[in-house]
């Protein structure tokens, strides 16, 4: 919990950041939306309507809020002046360190920014809510989900910049991927056949189709278990491979100013 408060705290000290996370979120709702109005206007492509789309940009932007990028950022900082020494000595272990410390962070998200995008794009452009209770059970656990995924991939991406002592190319490959497959812009209904396919075989849609999905009642009944069934393969095969080349990174750690 010391953990938890301390990053929640940090991220209290950047009071006007919150204004303008909260704008820009507000601004890609508003942006998805009016492009989403100039192509649909009052009719609809294969079933999808101009309020599915409303609710799709609304929760796939709250859900990209939450997902932990940002300890590729901390540990690419911590790994270039030495930081990261410190953090291996002391006696809990270094990724449940960097886990909860990204915890404290979505913490602060979900109370200053996300919540409220919610709230305002709700009264500005409406929001349909599940028609069963069990859809929003299903939903948290989809966004748990796309946390931990969130957060093997962004420590992988950070674990591999131990060799390069840069993130910025992987991250940029990775962002690029996660944008294309995760949905959060494009839904995957929109997708051809053959690269739906592919996007179904990548863990890149839990991070925003798939809660999105879930939430809007368009994935039901044993498709729904299916789905949460290769989440948690997913989370089994990131965990291992991060596992592995954290054992890997140890060794051919070299610290950069410390």
């Amino acid at each position: 919990m010391a953990i938890v408060q301390k990053a929640f705290l940090r991220n209290m000290s950047y009071r006007f950041e919150i204004w303008l996370r909260l704008i820009g979120n507000i601004s890609v709702v508003f942006i998805q939306i009016s492009i989403w109005s100039a192509l649909l206007g009052t009719g609809a492509i294969e079933g999808i309507d101009l309020s599915t789309m409303i609710t799709y940009s609304i929760i796939s932007t709250s859900v990209s809020m939450i997902l932990m990028y940002q300890m590729i950022h901390t540990i690419d900082g911590k790994l270039k002046n030495g930081d990261i020494a410190m953090d291996l000595l002391k006696p809990i272990s270094f990724p449940i360190l960097m886990f909860f410390d990204q915890v404290g962070n979505i913490c602060f998200q979900v109370l200053c920014t996300l919540v409220p995008t919610i709230v305002i794009s709700s009264l500005l452009f409406g929001l349909t809510f599940p028609h069963e209770w069990t859809t929003l059970l299903l939903f948290f656990i989809a966004i748990l989900f796309a946390v931990l995924i969130s957060f093997f991939i962004s420590y992988l991406i950070a674990l591999i910049s131990f060799w390069f002592l840069t993130t910025f190319a992987l991250e940029w490959m990775f962002t690029a991927l996660i944008t294309v497959f995760s949905g959060s812009f494009l839904p995957l209904w929109f997708f051809s056949k053959e690269w739906r396919g592919v996007a179904e075989m990548l863990p890149f849609q839990f991070l925003g189709f798939i809660p999105a999905a879930i939430f809007m009642e368009t994935i039901e009944g044993m498709e729904v278990l299916w789905v949460l069934v290769k989440g948690v393969l997913w989370i089994i095969t990131l965990w291992i491979i991060v596992q592995l080349l954290w054992r890997r990174a140890i060794r051919r750690l070299v610290l950069q100013g410390g």
